[in-house]
């Protein structure tokens, strides 16, 4: 049998979220169940769990005048366990979104049950029905039979309208924590009398991203050819190999060193890592750098940009080549942004040698103006000629002569 069908819940104490554990044993102790519930949350939350598991609460032989446990025992619930009771009906609303289907249960929820004390409906995906299919629902939750009890799940509540949800009482699925994902792997490992390193269950808990059937999925695989679960068995399940590191292209994509990015990344598809898990675990693995101070802020734009490549790979013809560009464009920004500063620096060092030559220019050409010519240029600028040397005497070769001076201020 597989494994996830093998160790599903069964009781309130195997559920693997601790707050729906205390949501479920709340109700108990309160010896009161309402008609409708709404189990919202990410899949592989345990929300179909959950509500067999409630579904044999209400109706264990065990549990007559006070709510407990559900014994699992009796025929009851041996009956819903096996799926063979007639009271409690399953409904995939992917597949029965109609009215029609929402019709036909209104009729047949007024009928008593067969055999069981409650009549239980569980609607799965209910976020799938048409707009026809909840109007028809909600007339029913609006008065439900003493003897029946609705519960419906989705993972997507925005998609569920508000009057359905007003009537319903709402159990939220968290994304399960690390220590929730290790406690119900270990249960199932401990069941199959194997072992697991500790590494293993760690790398798993973050691999599945809160998944629990995911993560029994790996484990079914892992467990049938060994007796140890060992983090290079679920690495190479999860990504393709067992000894690519990720973090490894992180840390190349942080420095922008390009050349070694993606030889890291040839490496990554040589060795078989599935390009998806590959985008995914760079994305966490830079966000995690990013969160420890490892990384700057700016590395938020590449995350983005990986999120693009992920959305695009699945119509690409190349998707290893979508993800070269990327890191290409990544990494040459540092280059881009040194040329331009080069540049910059370069026009401002020609700006100052032109500045330079000018007053050089305007040097050269006063030390061409004779003694008189500058006097002349001081007084008409109002500037002050009392400490100026004398005025030149005429001598052979050198100055201008007093002729030259005449000649100069006559214009």
């Amino acid at each position: 049998m597989n494994l996830y069908l093998k160790y599903r819940p069964q009781t309130i104490e195997e559920l693997d979220l601790s707050g729906v554990r205390k949501t479920l044993s709340d109700i108990v102790k309160a010896n009161k169940v309402a008609h409708a519930y709404l189990l919202t949350g990410p899949r592989g939350a345990g929300k179909t769990s959950t509500a067999r598991v409630l579904a044999r609460i209400v109706n264990c032989e065990k549990n007559g005048d006070k709510l407990g446990e559900p014994c699992n025992k009796c025929s009851a619930c041996q009956a819903i366990l096996n799926g063979s009771a007639v009271d409690v009906i399953e409904i995939d609303a992917a597949s029965n979104r109609g009215i029609d289907d929402m019709r036909e249960l209104k009729e047949k929820i007024r009928l008593a049950p067969a055999i069981l004390p409650r009549k239980v409906y569980i609607i799965d995906e209910v976020h799938m029905l048409t707009t026809e299919a909840f109007n028809a629902l909600l007339k029913t939750l609006e008065e439900p039979p003493s003897h029946s009890l609705f519960i419906l799940c989705t993972t997507e509540l925005h998609k569920v309208p508000e009057t359905i949800i007003s009537r319903c009482v709402q159990i939220q699925f968290t994304k399960a924590t690390g220590e929730e994902m290790k406690r119900s792997f270990a249960r199932v490992i401990a069941g199959e009398g194997k072992k697991v390193s500790d590494e293993a269950l760690e790398y798993l808990s973050k691999a599945v991203d809160g998944s629990f059937r995911d993560g029994v999925k790996i484990l079914d695989q892992v467990l049938s050819n060994s007796d140890i679960v060992e983090i290079a068995e679920i690495e190479l399940i999860v990504s393709g190999s067992a000894s690519y590191k990720v973090t490894n292209l992180a840390n190349s994509l942080i420095e922008k060193d390009v050349t070694k990015s993606l030889e890291l990344l040839s490496e990554g598809v040589v060795n078989g890592v599935d390009m998806n898990y590959l985008i995914v675990s760079l994305m966490r693995g830079l966000r995690d750098k990013l969160l420890a101070g490892e990384a700057e802020i700016e590395i938020t734009k590449f995350i983005f940009v990986l999120d693009e490549v992920a959305r695009r790979l699945a119509t690409s013809l190349d998707g290893e080549l979508l993800l070269q560009v990327a890191i290409v464009e990544w990494c040459g920004q540092t280059a881009g942004l040194a040329s331009e500063k080069l540049k910059v620096k370069s026009e401002k060092e020609e700006q100052k040698k032109e500045v330079v030559k000018e007053r050089e220019q305007v040097l050269q050409k006063e030390e061409e103006k004779s003694p008189w010519q500058i006097m002349k240029e001081k007084l008409k600028s109002g500037q002050s000629i009392k400490n100026d040397p004398p005025s030149p005497v005429a001598s052979e070769g050198h100055g201008d002569t007093i002729d030259d001076a005449i000649a100069i201020f006559s214009n």
